[in-house]
């Protein structure tokens, strides 16, 4: 018998709790009532509640008619909808930074001499320093490990451009099927200082590299710039301060459905439907585009290759034999999203604004959150 089926018993039927070191509360599967574990987060914790399934589906029906997906979120498609609530710490990060070193600047000079122009590259060492900043920014870290994937960035990224109310969890009133799926929290505040930290001074050093290059760079004279290069540097922080938020816990809806027969998946924003990843039908249109193209690449390169393979020279020969190679991998290319059941899709997320936060391609995107979320419900939660 464990630890704690001895010491935690529902406080309304008496019925065992299944409780792990990282449980704050957790619902009796007996009786439903809802017990606090941990009394002194009841206020700490804060949630911005979800909306109901019901609104989740009707934004996503909105979706689909405006991208002309069809019914495919009809009520008879869906197989399954789950809400997780993801911890995520909002941290107010600033600092600023003395710097010196010397940056190897090369430049192009001409000199003309008589009816001809010769030109030469010369390096020139130039050593900069000053003091930059404080440079602020406020750094979502995720509470929970394994959970740094683009999808809940891109959540967090949704709250800080949106703040929406988050009420401590005790005032939330939540289902009760909800809490099955509230995470738990791994990272306490003062890791996600640190990582905050972290993040922002290695973000301030490279801005830092571009301002030492820069100045270097209009030190110098007499030339066309070609680049510039740091050979030495020494970069100290300064003034480093940073404030975080409580644990936050951030709304996410996935959804499985059927359609013709494959299944398919979508990542919504919890708090206000929109569209984080969605797994959607190849359209007809889509598979036609992608025939043309495979056609003509084909023909296309195999037109330009055949001539300078008949000409015989090896310079022709060579590049007529990487045009039909190009011209194969583009309709391969091509003909595998014709073929394809499923084309995934990053939408609603302005992918440059979140690039800072993330450099993961979406191609393989629903893949990481599905895994994520899988992993999460099979581990121990609130």
């Amino acid at each position: 018998m464990s630890t704690s089926e001895v010491e935690f018993r529902c406080r309304n039927c008496g019925g065992p709790l299944e409780v792990s070191p990282e449980t704050i509360a957790i619902v009796c599967s007996y009786c439903g009532f809802l017990n606090w574990i941990r009394e002194d987060l009841k206020e700490e914790v804060l949630v911005v509640k979800p909306l109901k399934d019901k609104d989740v589906l009707d934004r996503l029906r909105g979706f689909a008619s405006r991208e002309r997906l069809g019914e495919i979120f009809s009520p008879s498609n869906l197989s399954r909808t789950t809400v997780v609530l993801v911890p995520i710490y909002f941290v107010d990060v600033s600092a600023g930074a003395e710097y010196s070193g010397t940056v190897a600047v090369d430049i192009r000079k001409c000199r003309s001499v008589g009816n001809q122009t010769r030109c030469w590259v010369e390096t020139r060492r130039v050593h900069v320093r000053g003091v930059y900043g404080p440079a602020k920014d406020v750094v979502p870290v995720p509470g929970r490990r394994g959970s740094n994937v683009l999808s809940v960035k891109a959540l967090a990224y949704r709250y800080m451009m949106n703040r929406v109310d988050a009420v401590p969890l005790a005032n939330a009133e939540l289902d009760k099927s909800i809490w099955r799926n509230v995470l738990s929290i791994e990272v306490d505040r003062k890791i996600a200082l640190d990582i905050a930290i972290d993040s922002h001074l290695d973000v301030l050093r490279k801005t830092i590299e571009d301002v030492m290059r820069k100045e270097a760079e209009r030190k110098v004279s007499g030339g066309s710039i070609i680049r510039s290069r740091i050979i030495w540097k020494k970069i100290t922080p300064r003034n480093v301060k940073a404030a975080s938020s409580p644990p936050i816990l951030l709304p996410m809806h996935i959804l499985m459905y059927r359609y013709r027969g494959e299944v398919y998946r979508a990542v919504v924003c919890g708090w206000n439907g929109d569209v984080i990843v969605l797994e959607r039908p190849m359209k007809k249109i889509d598979r036609i585009i992608w025939s043309i193209a495979a056609s003509l690449s084909s023909g296309l390169c195999g037109g330009l290759a055949i001539p300078m393979i008949i000409a015989g020279d090896e310079i022709g020969l060579g590049i007529g034999l990487i045009l039909i190679i190009a011209g194969g991998y583009a309709s391969w290319y091509c003909m595998k999203k014709v073929v394809s059941p499923v084309k995934s899709s990053l939408i609603g997320v302005n992918l440059k604004e979140l690039k800072k936060y993330s450099e993961s391609s979406s191609a393989n995107e629903v893949h990481k959150i599905i895994k994520f979320v899988d992993s999460m419900l099979s581990t121990p939660r609130f």
